[in-house]
């Protein structure tokens, strides 16, 4: 149920005499938030009454807030898993609805942070990137059955990316001399049935079935096809580089 089944859920409940805290329990809110969907009014004053506050104690709401947090953060990780796992659809449907409803103030926002955001990201992946590899071998079958029935459903879709990445492709080739398109037939070789090759990504040696050939400066951003932009990467690696640079993911090579 989207926010505003709810709200209107909330006002037939309020309509029909019931209080807000069980307005409140039965659609899984705080009383308050019921309380502020049936009266903006109070919403609004009260937010205003927030503001002021926090505009003059500003530097004493920060610190309080970074010492709670540093205090509470494993128990705060394991509430929002465990809200997360209950929740995950009314969680995935309030994100997709506040992007929409704040798109520009996001846009904005990202573009002026970009690069912060670029290291943020790179760091967060160098640290967890055992746990990402562990959850996409845990999943690895679940991902093959979501791509097949995606690509069943978006055949358009799917056929119009392979057509444009095959139209990428050959024109990164062309100029490219034999003694080059041979050397490249054998990197996918070596990627094939080689029987030790490590990830230039992370350094680890990948079994066979899980070695992708990837372009270093994807063909999206100019890359070329040819050897020199070309390297045997894990799937893992591969699949979270995607169209990003070796530098993005806190890789310097």
């Amino acid at each position: 149920m989207d926010k505003t089944a709810r709200i209107a859920k909330a006002q037939q409940m309020h309509n029909e005499g019931a209080s807000y805290r069980a307005i409140g329990r039965a659609l899984g809110v705080a009383s308050y938030t019921a309380h502020c969907w049936l009266n903006p009014e109070e919403r609004a004053r009260r937010s205003a009454k927030s503001r002021n506050y926090y505009a003059t104690h500003k530097e004493q709401k920060k610190a309080y807030d970074t010492a709670y947090l540093a205090a509470h953060k494993e128990e705060r990780k394991k509430w929002r898993a465990a809200y997360y796992a209950a929740h995950r659809d009314e969680a995935v449907q309030y994100a997709a609805d506040y992007r929409a409803e704040h798109k520009e103030e996001l846009d904005a926002w990202y573009a002026e942070h970009s690069e912060e955001e670029k290291v943020r990201l790179a760091a967060y992946y160098v640290e967890h990137k055992a746990a990402y590899k562990a959850y996409n071998d845990a999943h690895k079958e679940k991902r093959k059955a979501y791509q097949a029935a995606w690509t069943k459903e978006n055949s358009d879709k799917a056929n119009t990316y392979s057509a444009a990445r095959r139209a990428l492709r050959a024109g990164a080739l062309i100029g490219a001399t034999a003694a080059q398109i041979s050397e490249i037939k054998e990197i996918y070789r070596r990627a094939e049935e080689g029987k030790k090759v490590r990830c230039y990504l992370c350094g680890n040696l990948i079994p066979k079935g899980h070695r992708h050939v990837d372009h270093i400066m994807p063909l999206s951003k100019g890359g070329a096809h040819r050897p020199s932009n070309l390297a045997v990467a894990c799937d893992t690696c591969n699949l979270h580089k995607y169209a990003k640079l070796p530098y993005e993911v806190g890789v310097l090579i």
